[in-house]
């Protein structure tokens, strides 16, 4: 964020690769529950529009919202997800 910040002009290619990787990172880590989903898919929307400040500030949100224990939503699990713990 704070290289985002600090950026005048166009930002580097590198910095894009950086922030899909975050959002990559992220995703696998969380493992998003449909509005999470749908916050994320937005914020892959911003990066190719070019506007990551807003994309990382949205998924900061996310990734705050998960440290703080803010978890007003139920965490539904899709049936493949399911089907593979039992396997487990």
């Amino acid at each position: 964020m704070n290289q985002v910040n600090r950026q005048i002009g166009p930002y580097p290619s590198e910095l894009y690769v950086d922030v899909r990787t975050f959002i990559d990172q992220t995703e696998s880590i969380v493992k998003p529950d449909p509005f999470e989903h749908d916050v994320l898919r937005t914020v892959r929307r911003l990066v190719e529009d070019g506007k990551l400040k807003i994309a990382l500030f949205r998924l900061r949100e996310v990734i705050d919202d998960r440290l703080e224990g803010r978890r007003d939503r139920l965490q539904i699990e899709s049936p493949p997800d399911a089907r593979a713990k039992r396997c487990l």
